[in-house]
């Protein structure tokens, strides 16, 4: 019986978190606010996730892949929220309000391939930060190896890369 309350102040947990902060949030969020306050193992909270997705207390906009609490997971918290202890509550109602800017920052590396013909491959690298596009390069490379190693290349050294390119740019010479 303790092992299906605690289950269940897991899944009250998550639905606090989606109401307070009020706005849909990647599983790697929401998974990083509760595992920086307390002690729930990240493979538990996807879990607990996809069961309240099953539950329509989430809804998973799959096209931006954002959770958002759904109303009747808010009349959840409303009515079994107290299950939640206060001071975990506290605890996390600070973290959001102090480390938002930290919750949303969001930076994707993309490097993806295709082949144009048969001595063309189109390689596009891009770097998005809060959903805004830093940098877009669409490269022809003559073979698919070569297109492969650019794409590793970038994701592995994307952070210099961009500020090389950024420098000659701005650069006056």
């Amino acid at each position: 019986m303790a092992n299906f309350q605690h289950k269940t102040e897991d899944k009250l947990i998550i639905l606090y978190v989606l109401n307070k902060i009020k706005t849909g949030l990647s599983r790697e969020q929401l998974a990083y606010i509760i595992v920086q306050n307390l002690q729930m193992r990240y493979i538990d909270i996807q879990v607990d996730i996809d069961e309240l997705i099953g539950e329509n207390l989430i809804h998973d906009e799959s096209a931006d892949a954002k959770l958002l609490i759904t109303p009747e997971g808010s009349q959840m918290v409303k009515q079994l929220g107290d299950r939640v202890p206060e001071f975990t509550r506290e605890m996390l109602s600070a973290f959001i309000k102090n480390n938002k800017s930290k919750i949303f920052k969001e930076t994707r590396t993309d490097a993806t391939y295709e082949e144009a013909s048969p001595d063309d491959y189109q390689v596009t690298l891009s770097l998005v930060e809060n959903n805004i596009n830093l940098m877009r390069l669409t490269v022809s490379c003559p073979d698919k190896a070569q297109a492969l190693a650019l794409c590793e290349h970038w994701k592995r050294h994307t952070q210099e890369i961009y500020a090389s390119v950024m420098q000659s740019l701005i650069e006056n010479k």
